[in-house]
């Protein structure tokens, strides 16, 4: 959890400049949508989507800081990615298979 904060700390000045929307968030939520969906799934329990989602996301700005030269991290692309995972399931029905999101 420390660790967490210190990464929302380092990317607060960033995240106050960049936009809550646009193709980069929607990519963040279908990777975390998707992430944890199939961990809620394969495990029964939710919080595991939640929590595999958020490790996901988390990995993915850690990248993006350990390589400034080509990407920036962002706390929005981390929230978003893992805000997805924890809201997200899998619907399976006749002749339907579909990834529910919900907020």
């Amino acid at each position: 959890m420390k660790r967490l904060l210190a990464f929302a700390l380092l990317c607060a000045t960033q995240a106050q400049a960049e936009s809550w929307g646009g193709k980069d968030k929607w990519q963040h939520a279908i990777v975390g949508a998707g992430t944890g969906a199939v961990f809620a799934k394969s495990t029964d329990d939710w919080r595991y989507g939640c929590a595999a989602a958020a490790a996901v996301g988390l990995a993915k700005e850690l990248y993006d800081r350990n390589n400034r030269n080509r990407h920036t991290p962002s706390f929005k692309d981390f929230a978003v990615t893992a805000a997805a995972g924890c809201g997200s399931s899998i619907v399976v029905a006749p002749n339907y298979i579909g990834l529910n999101i919900k907020f």
